[in-house]
């Protein structure tokens, strides 16, 4: 029985049916979007965003949400960019088939002081060819649950490159770390 069954389970109040691990459960992806981010010279230039979702898979709402995440540049520090969420309107409950997302370009690297003051001052070319590492996790209620409940962390390497050597495009490799 898992962490999460066993706290749903213990925490059922006696004469309510027990809560099983389908009907209360969010997941956590990554995946690379097309996109156009804007130049100096003010051109568009083809470019894949990195989209975080956070996805209602059970069968019932899911509330309380408490986003949480790391993200660590190649060679610099891990830093906690969980303020990013705070940014953006977090909404109070998520029905079951409902998702949130997260631009990783602009909302998660502008929280990372290393690497947005980089973006700042070179754009989007200051990304290129490094590797950064994404954790993250999400902390939630369920009705019927009395403790909140967490997801497993999640954990993914990421970089972006340009897609041809004319710098048409830049491209976003994804990569799922497992423990």
């Amino acid at each position: 029985m898992s962490r999460r069954e066993e706290s749903m389970g213990s925490e059922t109040p006696p004469g309510k049916p027990k809560m099983n691990s389908q009907e209360c459960r969010l997941e956590i992806s990554l995946r690379a979007v097309p996109s156009v981010i804007g130049t100096s010279g003010g051109k568009e230039v083809s470019f894949r965003r990195g989209i975080l979702s956070v996805r209602n898979t059970g069968q019932t709402v899911v509330s309380g949400l408490v986003p949480h995440a790391t993200l660590g540049q190649e060679g610099g520090s891990v830093q906690d960019v969980s303020e990013a969420f705070s940014r953006s309107k977090i909404p109070d409950s998520i029905k079951p088939g409902e998702a949130i997302e997260w631009d990783v370009y602009d909302q998660l690297l502008a929280a990372h002081t290393g690497a947005a003051s980089k973006v700042h001052m070179f754009g989007y070319r200051a990304v290129l060819n490094w590797w950064f590492e994404l954790v993250a996790w999400v902390e939630y209620r369920c009705s019927d649950v009395a403790t909140p409940l967490q997801t497993p962390t999640t954990k993914w390497k990421m970089r972006w490159s340009l897609a041809t050597s004319s710098m048409d495009g830049v491209d976003l490799h994804i990569e799922a770390v497992k423990d």
